[in-house]
């Protein structure tokens, strides 16, 4: 008999946004304007030789998307496209349009709780998440790539970590 809390091996991989893939290089891509100072100050970095860009905003869901990317090595790792809106009322249909669109893409969630949904892919991981901000709402997808995993982490990461609670608890 097979171990009942084995998570299913993941059947998809993660989609692109716009022009951006998890794992392709940055090198021919133009419009990526790198965090300033105070950006990395509030974001920070986990990763050696890793660096964080805006970019241009993409055509993703018939809207058009703030995007920040996040590579290591030159190579994309992470791709946060984010729609900010004046209102719940606003940001509703286009939450459920990329929530439709991640479940027809990626099935099932491997995770959920109310606004917040992770799915398991075969290059990483998608997280998708509502949330409402001091202007208004926020509609956010956040595509990781796996390659983290064998990332140097930069020295008192772990120490920063331990004293943050991602999950607001």
């Amino acid at each position: 008999m097979p171990w009942p809390f084995r998570r299913k091996t993941p059947a998809h991989a993660s989609f692109s946004v716009g022009r951006y893939r998890l794992g392709d290089p940055i090198g021919d891509l133009t419009g990526l304007v790198e965090f300033s100072v105070e950006e990395y100050a509030t974001m920070g970095r986990q990763f050696k030789e890793e660096r964080s860009y805006n970019a241009n905003k993409v055509p993703f869901l018939d809207r058009h998307w703030q995007v920040m990317i996040q590579t290591v090595n030159g190579y994309i790792s992470k791709i946060a496209p984010r729609i900010e809106l004046a209102s719940t009322r606003e940001a509703n249909p286009i939450a459920m349009d990329a929530l439709q669109f991640c479940m027809v893409q990626l099935g099932e969630p491997t995770k959920k709780k109310t606004g917040f949904f992770v799915w398991d892919t075969t290059d990483g991981n998608v997280i998708f998440q509502t949330g409402e901000t001091v202007e208004g709402a926020l509609v956010a997808l956040f595509l990781t790539s796996n390659s983290v995993q064998k990332f140097e982490m930069l020295p008192g990461v772990f120490d920063r970590l331990a004293r943050s609670d991602p999950f607001g608890r």
